[in-house]
C-alpha cells in the first residue's frame, strides 16, 4: 500500500467528521445524486470501522441532507472517554461498502476497503508540547544544507509520530534541532531550537559552556524524550504531566560517567507500546561509551528504568571479570517479556558473546551479576542487538537470531566487506529491515530465518522508517518540501519477488515419489576430469576429504528453486549435512512445475541402457555403462560436457557424473548406494539426465504465497489481550494451503508456536485437522500466577512465502487487569438510574426507597449527630451555609471537591453519572441514597464482578474483601459472612499485614446501629488481581428512635411527672379536700356576676 491509497484521520477534542464521496462516472449532477439514493435505500452505505490492539468500534455512514454525499458524525466519547495525557495505541481504519464481508472485495473496484490510521493528537504525549523555541520554515531552510545524517525516534504506541534530529557537519555549529511530526514526516512537520534551554543547565554547572553543542542521538519512550548531546544526557520531565507547554529537561550526572566523550557514547532501548501504568517501568535505557584501544580502554555501561531517577551499572558475569580483560560493552537491552538484561560485550580473549541475567529477587528490574545460563559466544563482532517479537537478533558483519531469549543462536546471513548498523521493525507486518554502512537493505520477517536483500541503496545522510502502516519510507532532508523532509516508498513486496540467489554447487536430483524430490548438494567440481583407460578405478576423484559447508540453511525453507532448463521446485526440509562424504547437505522440495530433463535430440544415449557397477564396496562411486539396446546398435559415449549432470532414474538412486572414462564410460558419485545392486540395469526411457552443475543451471528466489492462516476467533493481529487471574482463554487457528494445485499431505502440521515467556502463564496446544485436512491449532491459556508478566504468542507456517501476508499470527497476553473490571453493588430489586435521579421507587409496602440528602449533609460522627467530623460533603452547594457547623471540629472539616472553588451548585458541572455514583470522590453531586427503616439487621450486600462484555458473575473466594466505613462512623458491625477453611486460613496469614478483618463476599451481611447515612467501602484484598477493585455502598436509616440520652430523659421526665401527680391527688384527699370536678368547673366559669350601679334620686330614702 503506497502514501496515496492511504487514509490519514486526526482526532481532537472535538466530533469526528468524515466525508466519502463514490466515484461515479456521470456528468449529471441528478443521476449522481440519484445513484447515491439508490445505493442507501438498499442498504449499500459505507462504513468505518477503527480498531487498535485492545478495542474496536464499527460506524455507519449516513447520506447528508441534500443527498451529495455520505457522512459520519462521531462524538468523541464514542471512540474513547479518557482525556489525560498518555500512551495511546494508535488506531486502524478501515472503510468499506461490504463490513465484514472482505471475500467479495476486489482491488481497485468500489468493493475495495480504503485503509488508514486514527491517531489521538489530543492525547499523544509529545504532541503536546514545546521543545524549546518553535522555528519557522524559513529559518529551516537555512540549516538543511548542512545535514550530514539523520537520527528518529518513533512513539512507541504511534509510528506515525516521531521525533527527528538532523546530525550536522561538525563545523556547522548549528546547535540542537528537532522535529517532530503526526505523519511519519510526509506532511508539515514542527521544528524546534532546543539548543538555548539545555545550554542553561550546562552553564549552571560548567565552566567551558556548551559552545558547539551537537546531537548524538535522540529516544523516545513512552513517558520521556532523551536527548543524547555531546555535552551530556538530558531526561525530559514526564511527558504525562496534565500541566502541558515548555518541555523541561534534566541533565544527568553520574560518577561513572565522568569525563567520558559522549560522542563515542551510543543510547541503547526496546520500545513496546505501554498503555497500562503498572507495566511503565518496563522502560528501560541504557547508555554504553567505549574510550581508547587495548590498555587504555575504558568501557563503561549503565541502566535505569522508569522514572530514571536511579542508575546502575551493567555488569558482566563476575567469572568474566576476574578471567578477562579489557572487556568492552556493546549493547545492553531489557527483555520485558522474561525481566532479563541482555549485554553484548566482546573480549580479547573469548571474542565477543552475549550474556543473560537474571532479575534480582527484591528488584525485578535490577539484575543479578551472574548469568541465567552459559553466555552464547559468536566468532564475529557485532553492532547490536536487536528484539523483534519472539526474535533476539544479533547484527554487524552477521546476522544472527535466537528464539530461546538469548540461549542459543542461528546464523541467518553474512556480509562480505559490509556490516549492518542500525535495525528497524514494523510493529503492523512483523518485519525487521536491516541497513548498512553501504547503503544495503536487508528484509527478515518474524518467525522465520530466511531474508532477502531489497535491490534499493540509500544515502547516509537519509533513515529509514515504517509508518503505522507498515510502509518502509527512506527520509531525507528537502529544502523544498513543506515539511522540510521528503521521503522514497520502498516496494517491499515488489522487491522481495525480485530477489534472487543462487549457489555454485552441483545439485543431484533424485525422485522419491511423483511430486518430490532430493537435492543433494555436491561440493564444487573444481574442474574437468578425464581419466585414461588404464587407470585403476580407485583413483578416481571424490570429495571426500575436502570440508565445505552446505549452502542451504534452515531459512530456506519455503523458497523456490527453478532451473534454467525449466521447472522448479519448493524446498520443504533442510539438512546441512550428509551422511555421504562426498556430499555436504540435502533438501526435500515438492515439484511445483515439472523439471525438464535434457532433450532427446540433445542426448541420443537416451536408447541405450545405462549399467552401473560399484566401484568401492560400498557403492559411494559408481561407474557408468551405455549397453546396445534393439533400438540402437552403437551407443554414443560420455564426454566432458556430461561432468557435472545427473543421471535420474526414478525410484532408484541418482548419479552425479564427476569424470570421464574416454569409450568406457563415467565416473560418478551416488546419491543412495544402498539402493544400487552389485550390476543394475537401468533401461532405455527409464533414465534421465538433468543439468544442474553450477550458478547458470539453477537459481533460487523466494517462491509465491501458497500458504495461508485465519484465526476463528475474529482475533485481531497484534492484539493485546489482557487476562485476568485464574481466567482460561482459548484461540484457534486454522492453515491450509491456498493454492489448491499442489497435493497435500494427509494431516501435515502446517503451523508452530513460540512464546516469549513460557512461564508466564500456561499455554497448551492442540492440534486437530478437520474434515477438509486443514490444520487445526487451539492454544489454551491459563493465568496461574497474580504478577505482571506478558508472554507474546507467534503462531506461524515454516514454510510459508515471505510474500505471504497472513501466514503467521502475532499476539500478546498481558496478565493484567482487564479492561473495565470491577465490583459492583445490585440491589434484589433494581432501580434504574434514571428513577435514581428523578424517579420515587417505592417499596412493597409503599414506603419510599430513596431519601433526598440535606443540601451541604454531612453524616454524624461518633461525638454526636450534630457533630460531623466527616471531609465528604453530599448534595453540595457552595451558595448556602453548611449546616450542623456548631463546634470547631465541625467548621475545621468538609471539603470541596466537584464544586471546590465554584460559587453554586450549577457550576459544579454534575451530570446524571456523577449524581448516581456511589463514590466519596463524587459525593459533592449525589442527592439522593437507599433509604432503609430502622432496625437494620443482616443487611444483604450482594457484590458481582463485573467485565465489560462479560455476563456478571457473583464474588466469591478468593476475592475476599474488607469493609471500611468512610465517614469513620462506629455504630456499625459485620454480621454475616460465608466463613470456610479458606477464609480462615487467609485470616491466620494476612493477621499481620492486614489492618481490617477479612470476609467473604458471599453471604456478607451488615447490621446498623445508628441513624442517617454510612457510607461503605468494599475493597478486594491486594495478591486477588492486579488492580485495586473497590465498591461503595451509601445506606441512609430513617425513622429511628431518639437518640441518647433524648429518649431516656423524656422517659424518665415522664414517670417523675406522673408520680408528682399522683402524690398530689392523694394528698388532697388524705386532707378531705374535694376535687373539683369537670362540670363544677364548668359551671363556676358561667355563673352570672353581680351587677353594681349608682342609686336612683327619686326613690325615696327609707
Amino acid at each position: 500500500m503506497g502514501q496515496k491509497s492511504r487514509v490519514r484521520l486526526y482526532l481532537d477534542w472535538d466530533n469526528l467528521i468524515v466525508d466519502c464521496w463514490p466515484v461515479i462516472k456521470t456528468d449529471s449532477r441528478t443521476q449522481y445524486t440519484s445513484t447515491l439514493e439508490l445505493f442507501t435505500s438498499a442498504g449499500l452505505v459505507p462504513t468505518m470501522y477503527i480498531y487498535n490492539s485492545t478495542n474496536s468500534e464499527t460506524f455507519s455512514f449516513r447520506l447528508n441532507e441534500n443527498g451529495t454525499f455520505w457522512r459520519v458524525n462521531v462524538p468523541r466519547g464514542n471512540i474513547t472517554i479518557r482525556q489525560d495525557s498518555a500512551p495511546v495505541d494508535q488506531w486502524y481504519v478501515e472503510f468499506s461498502m461490504l463490513h465484514g464481508f472482505s471475500m467479495f472485495s476486489t482491488k481497485g473496484s468500489f468493493l475495495d476497503t480504503l485503509k488508514g490510521t486514527l491517531l489521538d493528537v489530543a492525547r499523544e504525549p509529545i504532541l503536546q508540547w514545546t521543545i524549546g523555541e518553535e522555528l519557522t520554515r524559513r529559518s529551516v531552510n537555512r540549516l538543511l544544507s548542512k545535514v550530514r545524517t539523520l537520527k528518529h525516534s518513533q512513539s512507541p504506541c504511534a509510528s506515525d509520530v516521531a521525533v527527528m534530529a538532523p546530525l550536522f557537519y561538525p563545523d556547522s555549529h548549528n546547535g540542537v534541532i528537532l522535529s517532530v511530526t503526526r505523519s511519519a514526516f510526509t506532511s508539515q512537520a514542527r521544528w524546534f531550537n532546543a539548543t538555548r534551554s539545555l545550554c542553561s543547565l550546562i552553564n549552571s554547572v560548567c565552566v567551558s559552556g556548551c559552545q558547539g553543542i551537537s546531537i548524538v542521538d535522540v529516544m523516545l519512550t513512552n513517558c520521556h524524550l532523551f536527548l543524547l548531546t555531546n555535552r551530556g544526557l538530558f531526561i525530559s520531565q514526564d511527558l504525562l504531566s496534565p500541566v502541558t507547554g515548555t518541555l523541561n529537561f534534566t541533565m544527568l550526572f553520574l560518577p561513572s560517567l565522568a569525563q567520558m566523550d559522549y560522542t563515542a557514547t551510543t543510547i541503547w532501548f526496546s520500545p513496546q507500546c505501554v498503555t497500562d501504568s503498572i507495566y511503565y517501568d518496563d522502560d528501560m535505557i541504557s547508555l554504553i561509551s567505549n574510550e581508547g584501544q587495548g590498555d587504555s580502554l575504558h568501557s563503561r555501561c549503565v541502566y535505569s528504568d522508569y522514572p530514571f531517577t536511579r542508575w546502575l551499572l551493567c555488569h558482566a558475569s563476575t567469572a568474566n571479570l576476574k578471567l578477562y580483560k579489557n572487556h568492552r560493552y556493546l549493547s545492553f537491552l531489557h527483555d520485558r517479556h522474561q525481566h532479563t538484561g541482555l549485554l553484548l560485550s566482546h573480549t580479547e580473549e573469548k571474542g565477543a558473546r552475549i550474556s543473560v541475567f537474571g532479575a534480582n529477587d527484591t528488584n525485578i528490574n535490577e539484575f543479578n551479576h551472574e548469568t541465567k545460563f552459559p553466555p552464547f559466544t559468536i566468532d564475529f563482532i557485532p553492532r547490536g542487538i536487536f528484539l523483534l517479537d519472539n526474535h533476539v537478533i544479533l547484527y554487524g558483519s552477521e546476522v544472527w537470531s535466537s528464539t530461546d531469549r538469548g540461549s542459543t543462536f542461528n546464523w541467518v546471513f553474512s556480509l562480505v566487506g559490509d556490516m549492518v548498523v542500525k535495525a528497524v521493525s514494523s510493529v503492523l507486518i512483523k518485519v525487521v529491515v536491516f541497513y548498512t554502512e553501504l547503503g544495503h537493505v536487508y528484509l527478515m520477517k518474524s518467525g522465520l530465518y530466511r531474508f532477502v536483500r531489497l535491490n534499493v541503496t540509500t544515502p547516509a545522510e537519509s533513515t529509514l522508517l515504517f509508518d503505522h502502516m507498515g510502509i518502509l519510507m527512506d527520509i531525507k532532508m528537502n529544502p523544498k518540501a513543506v515539511s522540510g523532509f521528503s521521503y522514497t516508498i520502498i516496494d517491499i513486496e515488489s522487491l522481495i519477488e525480485e530477489h534472487e540467489m543462487g549457489f555454485d554447487s552441483p545439485l543431484a536430483l533424485q525422485y522419491t515419489t511423483a511430486d518430490t524430490v532430493y537435492l543433494h548438494e555436491a561440493a564444487p567440481i573444481p574442474e574437468l576430469h578425464v581419466t585414461p583407460p588404464d587407470s585403476p578405478p580407485a583413483l578416481m576423484p571424490n570429495q571426500s576429504d575436502i570440508k565445505i559447508a552446505s549452502s542451504f540453511s534452515r531459512g530456506h525453507i519455503g523458497k523456490l528453486i527453478y532451473y534454467r532448463a525449466g521447472g522448479s521446485v519448493m524446498i520443504t526440509q533442510v539438512f546441512q549435512q550428509h551422511y555421504l562424504t562426498n556430499f555436504v547437505g540435502v533438501v526435500t522440495a515438492y515439484i511445483l512445475e515439472p523439471i525438464k530433463a535434457a532433450s532427446l535430440k540433445n542426448e541420443p544415449m537416451y536408447h541405450c541402457d545405462l549399467l552401473v557397477k560399484k566401484v568401492d564396496a560400498l557403492g559411494h562411486m559408481v561407474q557408468l555403462h551405455l549397453d546396445e539396446t534393439e533400438d540402437i546398435k552403437v551407443c554414443p559415449h560420455f564426454n566432458s560436457s556430461h561432468v557435472g549432470k545427473t543421471a535420474v532414474a526414478p525410484g532408484y538412486s541418482s548419479y552425479l557424473i564427476t569424470g570421464v572414462l574416454p569409450e568406457i564410460g563415467a565416473v560418478a558419485q551416488s546419491t543412495m548406494p544402498e539402493l544400487i545392486q552389485p550390476n543394475t540395469r537401468h533401461n532405455s526411457g527409464k533414465w534421465l539426465l538433468f543439468d544442474s552443475s553450477g550458478l547458470d543451471s539453477w537459481g533460487m528466489k523466494e517462491g509465491p504465497c501458497r500458504h495461508s492462516m485465519q484465526s476463528l476467533d475474529e482475533l485481531k493481529r497484534n492484539a493485546l489481550v489482557q487476562i485476568n487471574v485464574r481466567e482460561e482463554l482459548t484461540f484457534t487457528f486454522k492453515a491450509f494451503m491456498s493454492d489448491h494445485s499442489l497435493i497435500l499431505q494427509y494431516q501435515k502440521k502446517f503451523m508452530r508456536v513460540v512464546l516469549t515467556n513460557p512461564l508466564a502463564m500456561r499455554v497448551t496446544a492442540k492440534h486437530s485437522w478437520d474434515k477438509t485436512n486443514n490444520h487445526m491449532l487451539t492454544l489454551t491459556a491459563y493465568s496461574h500466577l497474580c504478577k505482571k508478566a506478558t508472554t507474546t504468542v507467534t503462531v506461524f507456517i515454516p514454510e510459508a512465502s515471505m510474500l505471504c501476508t497472513s501466514a503467521s499470527f502475532t499476539f500478546t497476553i498481558q496478565n493484567s487487569c482487564p479492561e473495565g473490571l470491577a465490583i459492583v453493588f445490585l440491589l434484589s430489586k433494581p432501580i434504574s438510574d434514571h428513577d435514581w435521579v428523578y424517579g420515587h421507587p417505592l417499596d412493597d409496602l409503599d414506603r419510599e426507597r430513596l431519601y433526598d440528602l440535606p443540601i451541604n449533609y454531612r453524616p454524624p460522627s461518633h461525638l454526636g449527630i450534630m457533630i460531623p467530623t466527616s471531609d465528604n460533603i453530599y448534595n453540595a452547594d457552595p451558595s448556602q451555609l453548611c449546616p450542623r457547623e456548631h463546634y470547631p471540629i465541625s467548621k475545621n472539616t468538609g471539603r470541596y471537591v466537584q464544586c471546590s472553588e465554584k460559587k453554586a451548585a450549577k457550576d459544579c458541572d454534575c451530570t446524571d453519572a456523577l449524581r448516581v455514583s456511589p463514590l466519596a470522590i463524587n459525593s459533592d453531586c449525589r442527592q439522593r441514597v437507599l433509604r432503609l427503616i430502622f432496625p437494620v439487621v443482616n443487611y444483604n450486600i450482594t457484590l458481582f464482578l463485573r467485565r465489560a462484555k462479560h455476563k456478571d458473575e457473583p464474588l466469591r473466594s478468593p476475592y475476599f474483601v474488607t469493609v471500611t466505613e468512610v465517614n469513620n462512623r462506629t455504630n456499625w458491625r459485620v454480621t454475616g459472612t460465608h466463613a470456610t477453611p479458606t477464609m480462615e486460613k487467609m485470616r491466620e496469614f494476612l493477621k499481620g499485614s492486614l489492618n481490617n478483618t477479612l470476609y467473604n463476599p458471599k453471604g456478607l451481611q451488615i447490621s446498623l446501629y445508628g441513624s442517617e447515612l454510612f457510607h461503605f467501602r468494599i475493597s478486594v484484598i491486594h495478591g486477588v488481581v492486579l488492580c485495586d477493585l473497590q465498591e461503595e455502598v451509601q445506606l441512609f436509616v430513617a425513622e429511628p428512635p431518639l437518640a441518647f440520652p433524648t429518649q431516656f430523659l423524656v422517659s424518665n421526665m415522664a414517670a417523675v411527672t406522673l408520680g408528682i401527680l399522683m402524690l398530689l391527688a392523694f394528698l388532697l384527699h388524705h386532707n378531705g379536700v374535694t376535687i373539683p370536678s369537670l362540670s363544677s368547673i364548668k359551671f363556676f366559669r358561667l355563673k352570672r356576676k353581680a351587677i353594681v350601679t349608682p342609686a336612683n334620686p327619686d326613690e325615696k330614702q327609707d
